[in-house]
């Protein structure tokens, strides 16, 4: 029998539940994605032989690599928290068999598309996503209890600010490919001899980019760990353009790495709101900069896109720009959300601002203006509901005193 006074979880409270939702809903997004524009027909035999050519073809591109691991990532973590009963290592191993499982199932779907090919190394690379994803959660629920790590603010990282800074590092480190050597020094400091002046529009975007990265800090760790850390971001970064061999770096960027930290020291003891409305200025002044410039006006009005995801599936086939927009707009809804204490205006000015982005492209090609965004603008309000609604601190919290207790768990 039964104790009636143990109090159980509702479906609706079990994070389980809205952890199955989420996956349910990432699934969904990777099938549009691996399947768009869903046009199926039946292949002849000439076309299967051909299509089974392809199966082993080793024929890598940065946006398949982003592809195939990232996208799995978030389902096999979800998978991880959705799954319940003993055993750690199981359930990571299964929500890994479970994107697996999804891969192939699309793969195979993908061999009646015209536009899609099959591919073993896409399914490998999906299913380590997806393992990868799992095994995350699965250490970051150890956090705490039993590993206690000196200097976060609480028992865990807050959810919402942790999420963000992993999409700005996801997309800031492609293309992922490591070089063989370190590139020169000279080379690495070149932008800071150019013979040019400081762009404005870079500089801004740089600064505010910079800006996000140490709130998402701030918000993550006691207050004497936040510039130590954040000048080792700062330092991996860097070595991210010596030893990734990717040259993107300039004088903006090293103008950022110098006076952000600053910043970030003068404001130490500024009320969180203050801050907040700072990044808030920060955030719409990089999306518009990014969005919109160069504001090359025209009279003709241009074409608004419906598809969702259409520029990233048909058009540049590069996802760092999707990946871009994900995190300046979900860092727009976080910070809106600290400033103005009410997450469904924040979502409002958030939505507003998106889609009035998204309408100024229509005058300043070569910007292409689509419902992506605003889309996910509403993805985030649903995922930063759940992870504040399962996590009191997710926001990041005012106390530094200790760490404080979550209501629940989604399973450790």
């Amino acid at each position: 029998m039964s104790d009636p006074t143990v109090q159980r979880p509702t479906s609706s409270s079990d994070p389980r539940v809205t952890a199955r939702w989420l996956a349910l809903g990432i699934a969904l997004l990777i099938a549009w994605g691996s399947l768009y524009p869903l046009e199926f027909r039946i292949p002849t035999p000439i076309e299967w032989h051909r299509r089974l050519a392809l199966v082993t073809a080793h024929i890598h591109y940065r946006a398949d690599l982003i592809a195939n691991f990232l996208l799995y990532l978030p389902f096999g973590a979800l998978c991880r928290l959705s799954l319940g009963g003993a055993g750690r290592a199981r359930r990571t191993a299964l929500a890994a068999v479970l994107g697996s499982a999804l891969s192939m199932l699309l793969e195979l779907a993908q061999s009646a598309t015209p536009h899609r090919v099959t591919n073993l190394y896409d399914w490998i690379w999906n299913t380590a996503g997806a393992a990868f994803g799992a095994l995350a959660v699965a250490l970051y629920l150890r956090i705490g209890a039993p590993w206690s790590v000196r200097g976060l603010r609480h028992q865990r990282p807050a959810l919402v600010p942790t999420s963000l800074f992993v999409i700005w590092l996801i997309g800031a480190f492609a293309p992922y490919v490591p070089a063989h050597r370190a590139l020169p020094l000279r080379r690495l400091i070149a932008s800071l001899h150019a013979p040019h002046a400081v762009h404005a529009v870079r500089a801004c975007v740089a600064v505010g980019t910079w800006w996000i990265i140490a709130e998402c800090v701030r918000q993550i760790w006691r207050r004497p760990w936040v510039l130590p850390v954040l000048a080792a971001v700062i330092g991996l970064t860097a070595l991210d353009q010596a030893w990734l061999g990717d040259d993107r770096r300039s004088v903006e960027e090293w103008l950022a790495w110098s006076v952000v930290p600053a910043l970030t020291l003068l404001t130490l003891r500024w009320p969180r709101r203050v801050r907040a409305w700072i990044t808030v200025a920060a955030c719409v002044a990089v999306i518009v900069a990014t969005n919109a410039w160069p504001t090359v006006r025209t009279a003709q009005l241009g074409v608004f896109h419906w598809v969702p995801f259409s520029g990233t599936l048909l058009a540049s086939r590069d996802y760092r720009p999707l990946l871009d927009s994900l995190f300046f707009e979900g860092a727009l809804l976080w910070s809106l959300t600290i400033a103005l204490r009410r997450p469904s205006a924040a979502f409002w000015v958030a939505f507003g601002t998106s889609v009035a982005v998204e309408l100024a492209r229509l005058w300043t090609p070569p910007h292409r203006a689509e419902i992506t965004n605003p889309l996910l603008v509403i993805a985030l309000l649903v995922a930063f509901t759940a992870a504040r609604r399962h996590q009191a601190y997710a926001d990041g919290g005012e106390t530094e005193a200790g760490p404080s207790a979550e209501p629940r768990r989604c399973g450790s």
